[in-house]
């Protein structure tokens, strides 16, 4: 049976800073509320939780961005994290069939996702979804 795909709410955050934390990113559920309050309304995060309405096992964080280069406002993935528990029974499928069902009722015609070099895997699963790489990412640190 599929995963249920919905909205984020504030009930799942504890399953989210989880989900973080598999994906290499570790958080509390405060830290991760506190970020989670910042986001404004360009922002949406879905979740996928188990058929039987028991444990998140998923999430996808999506972002509307209006650029310089488009008209029309462009989507970007954020974060994509299935639980190792979880993985290979669709559910990131899933994420981003209703991440794309999101940004098209929000008018966006293009999604870009940000993968680091070491997720090979994940740029398989980008692929295998229909994504093309189209160039590199640069980041810079600075001090404060």
């Amino acid at each position: 049976m599929a995963a249920l795909i919905r909205p984020f709410a504030e009930a799942d955050t504890a399953a989210l800073a989880a989900l973080l934390g598999e994906l290499g990113y570790p958080t509390t559920a405060g830290e991760l509320r506190g970020r989670l309050a910042q986001l404004g309304s360009h922002h949406h995060t879905l979740v996928a939780e188990a058929p039987d309405g028991g444990a998140i096992t998923g999430f996808i964080g999506l972002m509307r961005v209006a650029t310089y280069e488009h008209s029309a406002p462009i989507g970007y993935i954020l974060a994509l994290s299935v639980s190792s528990s979880s993985q290979g029974q669709g559910i990131g499928k899933a994420l981003v069939s209703a991440a794309e069902d999101w940004f098209r009722a929000q008018g966006i015609h293009e999604i870009r996702v940000n993968s680091g070099l070491q997720r090979e895997g994940a740029h398989r699963f980008y692929e295998a979804a229909g994504f093309t790489i189209t160039g590199h990412r640069f980041r810079k640190r600075l001090t404060l």
